[in-house]
């Protein structure tokens, strides 16, 4: 009897192997990232106060290429959305500029649609969930909205800031399980000028991403 038990857990165990649940299995995740922006290639004399902030919520879907299903691309669609504070202030028109106080409270804050596309290695099985991974790829970022909030004791202004429609920046995600690094280094300027020339030396100004991104199932 116990040599029949036997045989019926190993035919079982096979067919649980060979089951369509490995050749179906993928890592289709909603993502979501918490992170500090950090703007480089700024002017001399920029700095950033307070706590500047930056948040994404999206979705990729997982594309395996290989046999055991640990090599994939991803591609997603998410919210991006940052918020920075800064002493460089710009005018209405963005004609002009200068460095506030810091005792000023002046804010960029900007919404933008991203889409990732990654290569992702993985060394997870169809039942495993704790496994290290290395995601690694481009994301593009097209703008929604991007504003500047000035505020003192007795009044606020609220101003749109001219940016580029659609940005592209690296991006590596390394972790295990629940915690996983995330860094974005951008590959295009943030503003647009194009439709605000006024000084050269804002338009290698850029938004870099370093945080914490965890994934869901």
């Amino acid at each position: 009897m116990q040599k029949q038990h036997f045989v019926l857990l190993l035919i079982a165990s096979f067919a649980l192997a060979q089951s369509p649940a490995d050749s179906s299995y993928r890592e289709d995740q909603i993502y979501a990232s918490i992170g500090y922006p950090l703007l480089i290639d700024t002017p001399e004399g920029h700095t950033q106060n307070k706590l500047s902030h930056t948040f994404s919520l999206g979705f990729i879907r997982d594309m395996p290429i290989n046999t055991a299903r640990n090599l994939a691309f991803g591609l997603g669609l998410g919210l991006n959305y940052n918020v920075v504070y800064t002493n460089l202030q710009f005018t209405d028109n963005m004609e002009a500029t200068t460095f506030v106080s810091s005792d000023l409270i002046n804010q960029w804050s900007s919404v933008d649609a991203e889409i990732p596309l990654e290569f992702r290695w993985r060394s997870s099985t169809h039942v495993n969930y704790q496994f290290w991974r290395v995601y690694a790829g481009v994301v593009g970022y097209y703008s929604l909205s991007a504003k500047q909030r000035t505020r003192t004791a007795l009044t606020e202004s609220i101003t749109s800031l001219s940016v580029q429609n659609f940005r592209l920046a690296l991006r590596l995600n390394v972790g295990n399980n629940t915690w996983n690094l995330t860094y974005t280094h951008p590959i295009d300027s943030f503003f647009d000028f194009d439709k605000s020339a006024h000084n050269k030396s804002f338009s290698k100004l850029k938004t870099a991403k370093l945080g914490l991104i965890f994934y869901i199932f």
